[in-house]
């Protein structure tokens, strides 16, 4: 089984990096293609690590096991991956933006999605067969994690961690940035304990995205989805990300500010359920 691996690999990076120009290219963004893209990508991550990690472990008699624990890793990990992805695809535009190189989003986003998941199926393969003590150490809290970010309340017990493939809901205006809206609200009663820790890693990484045309102008669309609705269940949170992604599309390969502006944010929305 090992043997397949290595050319698998080879194949989806291809594939993947070239399906990611695709979706730079396209106008308007294809929520269909994008979203099966990121199915295909962390789905393919998942089973490639527990593929190469688990006939190391001697898993082959409990592959039952093993195909479970990967689908269950797949399915808490799924949206703390393509937040931080899409944090990755900020850095990378920001770096090629600095160095002069031709500015690519979604090739980045999409191989870091199957380079995480994959780090995920090899976790899950610990699981079943893990080395040592150590390993347990390290998979467990990272898994825990991940399950306090995607269970943010009863309506996130469903077997899909990603149900978006079309969206109802209108893309938003591209709009600038005002403040960061997660951390000023950490301890509110209005969440549920585990939910701090999605907002303390929101809070965060709006602190850490850099100053690019695509990755500001996520940051600042999702700043205003939260602002108008900062009790929601992290599948709504999963729909707020791609109209962020729809919203900052036409900012894909922009060299700058001045070239694609941005209306200035209004004042915060009046939220319909205030923390």
């Amino acid at each position: 089984m090992r043997s397949f691996v290595p050319p698998v690999a080879v194949a989806l990076v291809l594939g993947l990096g070239g399906w990611g120009l695709l979706l730079d290219a396209a106008r308007p963004l294809p929520q269909a293609e994008l979203w099966t893209a990121l199915q295909l990508a962390s789905l393919a991550g998942g089973a490639l690590g527990a593929l190469a990690l688990g006939p190391r472990l001697g898993v082959r008699a409990a592959a039952g096991a093993l195909a479970l624990m990967a689908l269950l890793a797949w399915r808490v990990s799924y949206f703390p991956i393509m937040v931080f992805s899409g944090h990755v695809a900020s850095i990378a535009e920001w770096l090629e933006l600095l160095v002069g190189l031709p500015v690519v989003v979604y090739p980045v986003f999409l191989l870091c999605v199957l380079a995480l998941h994959t780090v995920a199926g090899a976790g899950a393969a610990f699981l079943v067969r893990p080395p040592s003590r150590l390993a347990y150490a390290v998979v467990v809290p990272a898994f825990a994690v991940a399950t306090a970010v995607s269970f943010s309340n009863a309506t996130d017990l469903a077997l899909l961690p990603d149900r978006a493939r079309q969206l109802a809901a209108p893309v938003p205006p591209a709009v600038g940035e005002r403040a960061n809206p997660y951390l000023p609200v950490l301890g509110s009663p209005a969440y549920a304990p585990h939910v701090n820790l999605m907002l303390l890693a929101a809070g965060l990484t709006y602190e850490t995205i850099p100053p690019s045309p695509w990755a500001t102008t996520v940051k600042a669309v999702l700043e205003d989805q939260f602002n108008r609705k900062p009790v929601a269940s992290t599948q709504d949170r999963v729909v707020e990300h791609y109209l962020a992604y729809h919203a900052a599309h036409s900012r894909v390969g922009c060299r700058g500010f001045s070239a694609c502006p941005v209306e200035p944010a209004a004042a915060p929305a009046v939220a319909s359920e205030p923390p």
